[in-house]
Order: C-alpha cells, then structure tokens, then sequence
C-alpha cells in the first residue's frame, strides 16, 4: 500500500502595499527573479518587506515607524556580503534578520527593531510558517549564488573598492562631500 505525503503549500511572494511595490520596481535589477516577497508588520501607510531574488536580498522600510517616512528605504544585500540569517520568536513577533560584516555586532535588542535596516519585524502567528519557508529559500539561494549554481554571473566588489571609486569622483568635484558620506555608509551597511 502506498503512503501519500500531504504537503503544506506555504506561498511566500505576495503582494506589497503599494510603497512596497515602488519600492521594489526601483531597486530589483533587470533580469532578476524574485523567489521571495513578504511584507512584514504593516501599519496605517508604513510596512517593511523582505524579498529575495537569484541574485541579492532586500529589505524594504517605509513609513514613520520604520524611520522612513518620506520614499523609502531599500536596502540590497549581494550574497557575497551576507554572513547570516537569523529567523526567530520575540515576544509577541517575529524577526527576520539579514547579518553582514558591517552590522554583525549590532543587536535590534539595543534599538527597534522596526527601524533596524536589517530586520523585517512580522507576526509570528500569522507568517511565521512563510517566514522560515522565505529563509530556507534564501539560504538555498545564497548557497547557490555562492558555489556557481546559477546561471548568471554577477561581478562583485569590496565595500573598500567602491568607497575608493566614490572617493575619486568627489576629489573630481563629481560628489559633494555629502553625497560620498551617504553612499559610504550605505555601502558598509550604517
């Protein structure tokens, strides 16, 4: 007699609230697949995402609860900067959290996690099922990413590389100092 294996089907692209979406269209890279599409906690015109495609991960911030309240925040992670995931239970939520070099020693336990731009804060009892399916995804995606699984090829350079080439074009007059200062912390992840 044969054993039939009942499978969840746990769907993890949905769609966003409409900052989410634009949010998304401006950032993803043409020829990107999308694997993943969560929104996290969503208030009254705010929320956050994670996505994850076959090339980078991202996550997304908008409303004055995230920190962001005017435009956004879109913060993309190549898989070659990623040191970690971490899916876990926090009081009465969950958390996603995207671990780097450049934001390793840093806890959401110190600040909120809300405004964290490496944590995408959801509920537990709602998406957390979808939430552990999105990490497994995004582990099995980096680990391909990684060891040349996939069929495209993506040039990756050090934080320090791009720093130096922002560094030319503002001794150039091409960058205010300003301009060079945002971009070095969005680069080194601050």
């Amino acid at each position: 007699m044969e054993t039939v294996m009942e499978v969840n089907y746990v769907n993890v692209i949905e769609p966003l609230a409409n900052e989410g979406e634009a949010l998304v269209k401006a950032n993803i890279v043409a020829g990107e697949n999308i694997l993943v599409k969560l929104s996290g906690f969503c208030g009254w015109q705010e929320g956050e995402a994670f996505v994850v495609t076959d090339r980078r991960i991202y996550v997304l911030k908008w409303g004055m609860g995230t920190g962001h309240p005017f435009g956004g925040y879109c913060g993309a992670y190549d898989f070659s900067q990623i040191t970690g995931l971490d899916v876990r239970k926090v009081f009465l939520g969950g958390m996603l959290e995207v671990l780097t070099a450049a934001n390793r020693n840093k806890s959401f336990l110190s600040g909120n996690a809300r405004k964290a731009n490496n944590v995408v804060v959801f509920d537990w009892f709602r998406q957390g099922e979808a939430f552990q399916r999105a990490l497994s995804i995004a582990r099995e995606a980096i680990h391909k990413g990684m060891n040349g699984g996939t069929a495209y090829v993506v040039e990756h350079q050090s934080a320090a590389d791009e720093i130096q080439k922002l560094a030319d074009l503002r001794d150039k007059g091409i960058l205010t100092e300003e301009e060079f200062q945002a971009k070095k912390r969005q680069l080194l992840g601050l």
